[in-house]
């Protein structure tokens, strides 16, 4: 019987259900699955464990959220020793690929102007009038601390203010077209899962849905399909086995890949669960076959 263990947050409240309805997914499939608090993770000075669990033992392991901020890089390390093939998502997933910042040469043309730094006075000489910009923490999920600012007095407050309490920042043009509402593309194994629509609430910027935005169904257009094909095909060729996208116009506004929500949208959506797809793909995709019969 083939098995997976699950890395999650133990000790904090879930924002999503994924810790459970993941692992029922793969449970339908005939896997056996054990669950572990990512603190569980620790070493002796041969092996990885996950608790009592010898974690190489084990044919996949996902890492849902990242932990404690403080023990993050620690736990990456020795993540890092066991044959990231049978990572859904490989350590270095988490580490380079996830978050606000630009991500490959080959979705640069997708994603808009970017500045990122510990430096207010470098952010701050990238304001101009030619729009608004949207500034973020580098790290932050649910779009929490996310604001609208301008080249004024308030704008540059709210820079100087991120930037000394979090140490970094992240400033990117405003994307127009988000007002329209900004899509959620749910990815595994490269391939378009399910996708919504998330509408901002009125007189907001932002469209998650943890700040009140709301879901709708959504059909991808030919444009925002070539997009979100051209993101699979980026995961892919990193290994990367389930992500979210999210899209605004042709622009790729973030890529999440530490536990992104929405499987549970969609079920309320559609009326069908998607975990069930999501674990048939990654049991099935070529990798982990290749670090099965290795």
């Amino acid at each position: 019987m083939p098995s997976i263990l699950f890395l999650v947050n133990g000790n904090t409240p879930a924002h999503n259900d994924n810790h459970l309805r993941l692992p029922r997914a793969f449970a339908g499939l005939g896997w056996r699955t054990v669950t572990a608090n990512h603190e569980d993770v620790c070493c002796d000075s041969r092996r990885v464990f996950a608790g009592r669990q010898d974690a190489a033992r084990f044919d996949l392991i996902w890492l849902l959220g990242f932990g404690r901020r403080e023990s993050f890089y620690d736990r990456m390390q020795l993540l890092r020793q066991l044959d990231q093939r049978r990572f859904v998502n490989p350590v270095d997933a988490y580490t380079y690929l996830h978050g606000k910042l630009p991500a490959a040469d080959s979705l640069a043309g997708h994603l808009p102007e970017t500045h990122a730094a510990a430096s207010p006075a470098y952010l701050l000489d990238c304001l101009d009038d030619q729009s608004a910009w949207v500034l973020k923490p580098s790290g932050a999920s649910f779009g929490r601390d996310v604001s609208l600012v301008r080249d004024d007095g308030n704008g540059r407050r709210a820079i100087r203010r991120l930037v000394e309490r979090d140490g970094f920042a992240v400033l990117q043009r405003y994307v127009s077209d988000i007002e329209n509402g900004e899509v959620r593309c749910l990815l595994a194994g490269g391939e378009v899962i399910g996708c919504y629509k998330r509408l901002p609430p009125r007189g907001d910027i932002r469209a998650n849905l943890a700040t009140g935005a709301r879901a709708e169904p959504h059909s991808l257009s030919a444009s925002e399909r070539a997009l979100a094909d051209k993101v699979g095909a980026w995961l892919a060729s990193s290994r990367t086995g389930f992500a979210a996208a999210d899209l605004a116009g042709d622009r790729l506004i973030e890529i999440n890949v530490a536990n992104p929500g929405g499987l549970s949208t969609l079920d309320s959506l559609t009326g069908i669960d998607p975990a069930p797809r999501v674990a048939e793909t990654i049991a099935n995709r070529p990798t982990h076959r290749a670090s099965l019969e290795s």
